[in-house]
């Protein structure tokens, strides 16, 4: 192949020597590729002249990756081909050991924590034991399928399956509540769930295979209609009065989306330029805009009156990035990428010390943070100091499954957390205690000093009633109206428009509040009796506020929702900062100023409710990570939906329906653990079990609505990567494991993929057949053997003529069966 030529893009053209690939063109870009005898690349060479560098073994193995900043990723194997040691770049390490039939039995992180693994004569997992001594275990079947796993407390999930099928036809939870699944005769989908109040949701396909049809648990019915390569067209919406909404899609010859046309008759429309980059979405309201670089990352970003420019480093990291007020933030790293300090306009904002991938110490001002670890990398302590002199520290601890346990807290007093067989929180005990009652669907009934769970208060995860609260909802299951008080007579109204998005509110003090969206649904305005504040977004993230008397922005550490600062002033002369010390979640406890003073300070309940302000010098909104505190209605604006932290669930259903789990109400399966920044989807957050399973299914309709471009990627071959994802490729290539896993974890975390690393790719296979037909997950491919007749090396576990073996891979295993795979430098044999 010498080059592709798509119909209406810039080509791509393949220059080769001697059969070699030796450079890449596409537009003004350009990549290089110097090469071995043996074919391997030696050097790549990106459109700005950054080189990178790998060296290799006789046997063709991968030693040394030499990244453009100097630092250095290194590769140690013994001589069966089996990965034994990695440095890395940041100078940690990573050490395997396997038994004699080449199986992983140990693993050691760059923390010293060391996992072990036990397997049975046929090559089945069947006890994990964690750092710290926990164990799960996992009992199979005669057909090598998965009848009961035990986590790390001794409970059992059990898994039945329906005759003559590998399919699980019933689950049942350790509490006895179960979920039961159907399937058609003829292709085996799923075709019903019945969860555990005995309610139904239904899916309905087309010949190919493609949803045609779902009902919802609350009798909701939503159809899709696609072309001839399975793209969506047109959405449906049918409520529960007769009416509907009906979305459109109008695509390229390439997929890519050009007109969205709306139930109400609004377009938006989208525009790309040569190299298939999305420059610009027009709503008619609100222009975004998109510039890109040789190596396509954003380096501009229109939005309304605002924006932001970017500049990165040799090795990709965002460097330089100028705020829409004018000042600008100046990002350093140390050698292998983790952040050691950030400027502000020239001075230093705050200065950072990791170890092991893990932060250590934080300089804010005056200020001085330590942070102390688990044998997991869970938060354990966190103290906070002024030269030398110790202002408060906090504690924290875990049971063995991973859920917080307890907080030790020198302000604000000590808690302890109590949970059900199924890992939702019961009870907190402490200075405010609380209790809470569920139902068997995940659906919070109750709270206070004896909550009662009431099963006639839920109908279709539509919550009707919870205290003195009654809940009156549309014909699309959005929450409307709220009535409480003495005769219900203090009423709170909501109004929406066709995509469900929340638009106006009426309260009972007769205060009135109008919201407006953005063509990716992020709230650029609300109005409140008058008073406008109007909102700026860095992707997902919200970056400023702007009103008549303030303007605020908003300071992130990187690639993530946790605030870092608030700046309180507009412009470069007179932007403030004020410090956020954060929870284990990343939720805000104070906002220190420079000299360390606590300008606000909080006490929140469990689902996020505020407790009390025990300093409220300045404002705060920031609330859980993603969240927005709207002090108008004391709803928190999630991003996707609207939050209520005194029900503890969203005002609307989600979004993406089943990918969202199957309570399409609820915010996460426990507050304590898990955060939901996007109000889509809820993940651990930082310091909860990283390998914790929401059991929710994971399945949806791809819309293929281009993403809100972010500043995300390190490098341009992840962007490239990604880019080449999005339109349909299976298959990608990246420059190294650090690269796929950063892919992985910025485009599919939240979709449900599990980690399959403890199975071989046989039990893999069975294990993660789910009652929805297929569960996703994910392995890594990464364990060069070698043929010492033919020097040939390629992956373990594969055939030596598998296309796939050649090279290390990251292999996602999704529900539709189209396996993904990210490749990185080895054997790079056809490769580019």
């Amino acid at each position: 192949m010498i080059a592709v030529v798509p119909p209406e893009d810039e080509p791509t053209r393949y220059n080769y020597y001697d059969g070699q690939l030796i450079d890449v063109q596409r537009g003004r870009a350009r990549w290089k590729y110097e090469r071995n005898r043996q074919g391997d690349i030696t050097q790549q060479t990106d459109p700005h002249g950054n080189e990178t560098d790998y060296s290799y073994d006789r046997q063709g193995r991968l030693l040394e990756i030499r990244h453009p900043d100097g630092s250095r990723h290194q590769l140690g194997w013994n001589n069966l081909g089996q990965l034994l040691e990695e440095r890395l770049p940041d100078g940690g390490q990573r050490k395997y050991r396997y038994d004699a039939l080449g199986r992983q039995i140990t693993r050691q992180e760059e923390t010293g924590a060391i996992t072990h693994y036990q397997w049975d004569a046929v090559g089945r997992l069947t006890q994990v034991t964690l750092p710290g001594g926990a164990t799960r275990a996992f009992t199979y079947n005669p057909y090598g399928r998965i009848t009961a796993e035990r986590d790390e407390l001794g409970r059992v999930t059990r898994y039945e399956y329906a005759d003559g099928l590998h399919l699980v036809s019933r689950r049942i939870n350790p509490d006895g509540s179960q979920l039961r699944y159907r399937y058609d005769n003829s292709r085996l989908l799923l075709t019903e769930i019945e969860n555990e109040r005995g309610e139904h949701y239904h899916l309905d396909y087309h010949t190919n295979g493609l949803i045609q049809q779902e009902t919802g648990f609350d009798g909701r019915r939503t159809a899709y209609e696609y072309d001839l390569n399975g793209q969506l067209l047109k959405k449906t919406e049918f409520g529960d009065d007769g009416s509907e909404l009906i979305t459109e899609y109008q695509r390229d010859a390439a997929g890519r989306l050009l007109v969205k046309t709306l139930a109400d008759g609004e377009e938006i429309h989208y525009s790309y330029d040569a190299l298939g980059r999305l420059v610009n979405v027009d709503d008619g309201n609100w222009p975004l805009a998109y510039e890109y670089d040789l190596q396509d990352r954003l380096i501009t970003e229109h939005q309304g009156w605002g924006t932001l420019r970017y500049e990165y480093d040799s090795v990709g990291q965002l460097s330089h990035c100028r705020l829409p007020d004018g000042s600008k933030l100046d990002y350093q790293h140390q050698r292998g990428g983790q952040l050691s300090s950030i400027d502000l306009n020239g001075s230093r904002l705050t200065t950072h010390q990791f170890n092991a991938g893990l932060e250590q110490k934080r300089q804010q001002g005056l200020l001085l943070s330590e942070y102390q670890y688990d044998e997991q990398g869970r938060l354990q302590a966190h103290s906070v100091s002024q030269e030398d002199r110790n202002l408060f520290h906090r504690r924290y601890a875990y049971d063995a499954n991973g859920n917080l346990a307890g907080i030790d807290d020198s302000r604000k007093g000590n808690r302890s957390y109590h949970y059900d067989p199924l890992d939702r929180l019961i009870n907190v005990r402490g200075s405010t205690p609380e209790s809470f009652a569920h139902d068997p669907a995940g659906n919070l009934l109750g709270q206070g000093d004896q909550p009662t769970a009431n099963l006639a208060n839920v109908k279709g995860n539509r919550l009707l009633m919870q205290g003195d609260r009654h809940y009156d909802y549309d014909a699309y299951g959005n929450l409307i109206r709220e009535r409480r008080g003495t005769g219900q007579k203090l009423v709170t109204e909501y109004r929406y428009d066709c995509q469900h998005r929340l638009i106006g509110a009426s309260l009972p003090g007769g205060s009135v509040a109008t919201y407006k969206y953005d063509a990716f649904g992020r709230r650029i305005e609300k109005i409140v009796d008058g008073s406008t504040t109007e909102f700026l977004w860095q992707g997902e993230r919200l970056v400023a506020e702007s009103a008549d008397n303030r303007y605020r922005t908003y300071v992130y550490e990187p690639g993530s929702f946790r605030p870092l600062v608030m700046l309180d002033g507009e412009g470069p002369l007179k932007a403030t900062p004020f410090y956020y010390q954060l929870d284990h979640l990343g939720t805000p406890q104070e906002l220190t100023d420079y000299s360390g003073e606590i300008m606000w300070s909080a006490k929140y309940r469990a689902y996020g409710n505020l407790v009390a302000l025990d300093v409220a010098e300045i404002e705060n909104p920031l609330r859980f990570q993603g969240q927005y505190f709207d002090a108008e209605t004391g709803l928190h604006y999630n991003r996707h939906r609207y939050y209520n932290p005194g029900t503890g669930r969203y005002l609307t259903p989600d979004p993406i329906k089943l990918a969202g789990g199957l309570n399409n109400y609820q915010y996460v399966p426990n507050p304590t653990g898990w955060v939901d920044p996007l109000g889509l989807n809820g993940c651990p957050g930082a310091g909860s079990n990283p390998d914790s399973k929401n059991p929710a299914d994971k399945a949806k309709v791809e819309t293929k609505e281009p993403p809100t471009p972010e500043v995300t990627w390190s490098s341009p071959s992840v962007k490239r990567a990604s880019d080449q994802l999005d339109r349909g490729a299976k298959d990608v290539t990246v420059n190294s494991r650090g690269e796929a896993e950063e892919l992985f974890r910025g485009k599919y975390v939240g979709e449900g993929y599990r980690n399959a690393e403890e199975f071989n790719s046989v039990t893999a296979k069975d294990y993660f057949v789910t009652p929805e037909g297929k569960e996703s997950y994910y392995h890594w491919d990464d364990t060069p053997v070698s043929n010492i007749e033919t020097r040939k090396v390629y992956m373990a576990n594969h055939s030596p003529t598998d296309p796939h073996a050649a090279l290390p891979h990251l292999q996602l295993h999704p529900k539709d069966g189209k396996v993904i795979r990210i490749y990185w430098p080895n054997q790079f044999e056809g490769q580019k």
